[in-house]
């Protein structure tokens, strides 16, 4: 009887959420979607399992197919055309890249393995000079499972890629440093290892340490997001059967797996209190939801949210909301809710914020009837995307005298540039001028800014964008 009264307040508290904003469904009937992303022109790519990178404009109407992969996208079970991104400097290069499952030379099941990501140049609304970027052979003998990935770009690092891949159902791959499986990966944009790589050894992933290693002891960190308040880097983990989790992810750190679960020793009540290993900020128990898509929101649109975490999940269809504590760092969870159970039937797969402050889900994976739903506060008026800043970044960094603002407006409008600290005290405010649609740029000067780790705030039409910056002299 008390799991009845707790079910059924937890269906009355995520029935009224929804009623605080207005879902709308902006593109439907989608064939086993999966991710999704925008482009600083408010238009959208987005995956679909069997191997084709959809392209909409901003108006979510169907510009057309960006690039067809389905002949060589090995699809089955979990594996497929999984993560899609656009490059930081996409209004200037174009670049998208998607992370899939390839399937070389043989159209059974039995024909060699690659995971992969390939780079596209986008030209006239299509993706061309396919580039492989990353390329790991697996077994032919592998399971279907846990060979999953996402990438992502930090907003600190514009040249580099971080790529998650799980441990391909095999948990001792994810304790083994000579592998990719059960990590988080960093490389270059290019494909190239960065020598600034925890475990970086000769250069040469098939000897010593895979040098592209960014942390490990992950099972299946099926997704990932970047804070551009601090640049802090939060991941959603599939558990097997007692906890999913999210992880705040540091540089380095072992994550557990197969020895703990959650914040236990794997399979047991005993607390997980070994030091080489990183207990997750938030866990979700049994029955375990399937978390997937994770979003750090940071719009002012929608107050109650700011810089909070999203989660998503697979088996329900809900929304979490994580209120994220320990300034400046936020790599405590202070509160766990459910926001909202956005489908009652299931299936988010991915969260994304727009540019106007909504938030974006998507219902995708296993069905033939996958959407993108919009949520926004009750009264908005967005009966299509508002246009403002996107697109931005800072340089040099760090910065010393001056700081040089690029960005992208949608359409001509007005432009202020705001400095805080790590406190919120505004220490230096830009005037108001004109900026023109397109690629736009704003000197700062930094002369009586003394060194140390700043905000800065971008305002124009829409929702403000939010850059972490460092000055040092």
């Amino acid at each position: 009887m008390k799991k009845a009264i707790l079910s059924l307040f937890l269906a009355l508290a995520g029935a009224a959420a929804v009623a605080q904003y207005q879902t709308t469904a902006v593109i439907t009937n989608l064939a086993y979607p999966v991710a999704f992303t925008f482009t600083p022109q408010n238009r959208i790519l987005l995956t679909l399992k069997s191997g084709e990178i959809m392209y909409y404009d901003a108006n979510y109407s169907l510009i057309g197919t960006f690039y067809d992969l389905s002949d060589s996208t090995y699809n089955d079970f979990e594996r497929g055309l999984l993560g899609i991104e656009v490059d930081p400097d996409y209004s200037n290069n174009g670049y998208v890249y998607v992370y899939y499952n390839h399937r070389c030379c043989n159209p059974s099941p039995t024909g060699t393995q690659y995971l992969r990501v390939v780079r596209f140049t986008e030209v006239s609304n299509v993706g061309t000079n396919p580039t492989i970027i990353f390329n790991q052979m697996v077994s032919n003998s592998i399971p279907g499972n846990h060979v999953g990935g996402n990438i992502r770009f930090r907003p600190s690092e514009p040249n580099q890629i971080y790529i998650t891949i799980g441990e391909l159902a095999t948990p001792a791959n994810a304790q083994l440093m000579t592998n990719p499986y059960g990590k988080i990966l960093r490389i270059n944009k290019n494909g190239t290892i960065p020598t600034s790589n925890p475990y970086y050894d000769d250069g040469n992933p098939a000897t010593g340490n895979d040098d592209r290693i960014w942390t490990w002891g992950h099972r299946n960190a099926y997704d990932f997001c970047f804070s551009t308040f601090n640049d802090s880097l939060y991941a959603s983990e599939n558990g097997a059967s007692t906890y999913d989790e999210v992880n705040y992810v540091v540089k380095g750190k072992n994550y557990g797996w197969q020895a703990c679960e959650g914040n236990f020793q794997y399979n047991t009540t005993t607390p997980c209190t070994n030091p080489a290993y990183t207990n997750p900020i938030a866990v979700f128990g049994a029955p375990l939801p399937a978390v997937t898509g994770i979003l750090h929101y940071t719009s002012s649109v929608i107050p109650a949210l700011t810089n909070h975490l999203l989660v998503a999940d697979n088996d329900y269809g809900r929304v979490y909301d994580l209120t994220l504590g320990n300034a400046p760092q936020y790599n405590t969870v202070t509160s766990q809710v459910q926001l909202m159970d956005l489908t009652t039937s299931g299936g988010l797969t991915t969260l994304k914020q727009g540019s106007e402050g909504c938030f974006y889900a998507m219902k995708g994976g296993y069905t033939t009837s996958g959407n993108i739903t919009r949520v926004c506060p009750v009264g908005m008026n967005v009966q299509t995307p508002l246009t403002g800043v996107s697109d931005a970044e800072l340089f040099p960094v760090p910065a010393r005298d001056h700081l040089t603002v690029r960005f992208f407006l949608q359409e001509n409008s007005t432009v202020k540039i705001i400095i805080t600290d790590l406190t919120g005290r505004t220490v230096l405010e830009s005037e108001e001028d004109s900026g023109n649609s397109g690629v736009n740029e704003r000197q700062v000067p930094l002369n009586d800014i003394p060194s140390g780790i700043y905000f800065c705030t971008i305002i124009s039409r829409g929702a403000p964008v939010t850059l972490k910056m460092n000055v040092s002299r």
